[in-house]
């Protein structure tokens, strides 16, 4: 059909790398990094190493962004989530731990509430309240 990207020099390219091989190459040559939520200490773990990679292949370690993927697994009453990011929670477990992540400077989130068993109009509630929380914190 001949479409081209709208953006130049065209939309930006992450990988959701955990290996050692993976972190090096979005460090080297991408644009950034998708993972999926897990602990913010482990996660910035990780961004420390691309970000040196970054370095290390003459790109400015602020080059590479990263962009969060949270697949949130609500339930009625808070979990324990030993200290780190729930693998399933409350609501507002979810957005404490959306704070910590952009506290921890993480450039974007992305909340899939697709595990979540409820109607397209209580998923648009559960994402306006989401919302609410983040911005409140």
């Amino acid at each position: 059909m001949g479409l081209r990207p709208w953006q130049r020099p065209g939309p930006p390219v992450l990988l959701a790398a955990l290996t050692p091989a993976g972190l090096r190459r979005i460090g080297r040559r991408l644009d950034g990094r998708l993972p999926v939520a897990m602990p913010v200490r482990r996660l910035m773990g990780t961004w420390r190493v691309i970000q040196k990679r970054a370095e290390e292949a003459g790109r400015a370690p602020s080059t590479p962004r990263m962009d969060l993927r949270v697949n949130p697994l609500l339930t009625d009453t808070r979990t324990d989530p030993g200290g780190q990011m729930p693998a399933a929670g409350t609501l507002a477990q979810y957005v404490d731990y959306a704070r910590s992540a952009a506290d921890a400077s993480v450039h974007e989130l992305f909340v899939d509430f697709g595990q979540t068993v409820a109607s397209l109009a209580e998923r648009v509630d559960l994402v306006g309240r989401f919302i609410e929380g983040v911005r409140r914190g």
